[in-house]
């Protein structure tokens, strides 16, 4: 029974990590939409302010504006929001394995070794070997703080 406790805990810090994952995405789409859509709207008002474009190409350059804006919002922040409820396909939890891999050496393997091995226990005919192999892996990563991977204060540097 502890076994499923560890290996129940170990999804759950993966699921928290996941979800910080696409609140990272999110925050920083917003910052990217935000942007994009403030220089064309400052850059279309700056040409025309200059050039006193005719009607048709005041159409043009509005309709290029809200497409635009609309497509970086889909792209950059509803497509993220929308994985962030799990309404979509999400990372899985051995890519997020791979990921929190890249912040903690040593942790990828293991991790990626417990998810594999619970795969397999299923169909295992040594299961109590198995499970205890998982338990054994999952106390020994368990003290690491998988959601401090991402550093959601790195997305100050995309405010300018």
């Amino acid at each position: 029974m502890a076994n499923k406790s560890n290996y129940d805990t170990l999804i759950t810090k993966l699921d928290q990590f996941i979800r910080k994952y696409y609140i990272n995405k999110l925050i920083r789409g917003s910052l990217y939409t935000l942007g994009l859509v403030l220089a064309l709207f400052l850059l279309f008002n700056i040409l025309e302010y200059n050039f006193y474009f005719s009607t048709g190409i005041r159409k043009v350059l509005f309709g290029g504006f809200v497409i635009t804006s609309i497509s970086a919002l889909a792209f950059w922040v509803l497509t993220p929001l929308t994985k962030f409820f799990s309404l979509g396909k999400t990372i899985s939890h051995e890519q997020a394995a791979n990921i929190i891999g890249e912040h903690f050496t040593g942790v990828e393997d293991k991790l990626l070794n417990v998810l594999q091995l619970k795969k397999q226990s299923e169909s295992a005919s040594n299961q109590a070997l198995v499970e205890a192999s998982i338990d054994q892996k999952t106390e020994s990563i368990s003290p690491v703080p998988f959601k401090s991977a991402i550093d959601l204060s790195k997305n100050r540097k995309y405010l300018k």
